[in-house]
Parts: structure tokens; C-alpha cells; sequence
């Protein structure tokens, strides 16, 4: 009898050394998922931020960021970046990213995206960001234009 007394307090045990063990696990998986949230939060209000000051690059910028990097676990930040990076291309009138193959035109790479959206977009006059400052002149631009006067 003591026999099976012990068998019984080792399952026990056993059950519960299981049971921290996936609780603790479970807790790590969603703190893990909260800041994921968190940061897509973050970084769709630094996007809010630039395009209330009418710089839509930066904002177009932080709105790919909640895509890129906080698409797991998807979130509705991740859908209103989305939506909002179409609205700062339209404003900006750029369509082609630089990092992209030559002529790939987003509206077109991401059609379904852009299908959603088509509507709100083609109300939008584009102005271009005005604070986003260029490179300045490389030596060559700068002797074309001498030789040019």
C-alpha cells in the first residue's frame, strides 16, 4: 500500500510541475505578443505624428514599419498602417519604391491592398513633403550646372 501511495503523490507532483511549467510558458508567449502590440502602437503614433505635420515620407516610413516588423500577431494597427501608407504615397505621388525592382509600381504589386483603398486615394491631390530635405549636390551635379551657364 505505501507503494502505491507514493506512485500516487509522484503523479501528482508530476501533474503539477506540468502545470507551472505550461503556465509559464503560456504567461512568456503573451507577454511576448503584448509587446508586439505595443510596438506596432508605438510606431503607428510616430506615423500619426509626421502625417498630422504633413511629412509624409517619415510617416510613410513608421506605416511600413508596423507592417514589416509587426505583422505577427496581426493586428488592426497593422491594417490601418497599411491604409495609411496608401494615403501618404497618394499625397507624395510616389508609387515606385526605391527598393523595388525597376518600375515596380506598388499599385500594382499590392493590388488587393490597393483595391481597398483606390477609392479614398483618388481624391487625393498630391502636394509632395515638403520637409523632407534632398541630398545635397554631388561634385558632378555641380560642374553640370557651371558648364551649363
Amino acid at each position: 500500500m505505501p507503494e502505491m501511495e507514493q506512485q500516487t503523490l509522484f503523479q501528482k507532483s508530476a501533474v503539477k510541475t506540468a502545470a507551472v511549467i505550461v503556465t509559464t510558458l503560456l504567461a512568456a508567449y503573451g507577454m511576448a505578443n503584448l509587446e508586439v502590440i505595443r510596438r506596432a502602437y508605438n510606431a503607428y503614433e510616430r506615423g500619426e505624428a509626421h502625417f498630422n505635420e504633413k511629412m509624409y515620407k517619415q510617416a510613410m516610413w513608421d506605416y511600413q514599419e508596423v507592417q514589416e516588423f509587426y505583422f505577427l500577431p496581426h493586428t488592426h494597427w497593422v491594417d490601418l498602417a497599411a491604409e495609411k501608407e496608401f494615403i501618404c504615397r497618394a499625397y507624395l505621388g510616389d508609387w515606385v519604391p526605391p527598393e523595388g525592382p525597376l518600375d515596380a509600381d506598388v499599385r500594382q504589386t499590392r493590388a488587393a491592398e490597393y483595391e481597398k483603398y483606390k477609392a479614398e486615394i483618388a481624391q487625393i491631390t498630391p502636394v509632395g513633403d515638403s520637409t523632407y530635405q534632398p541630398a545635397p549636390l554631388t561634385t558632378y551635379e555641380k560642374d553640370q550646372l557651371k558648364k551649363a551657364k
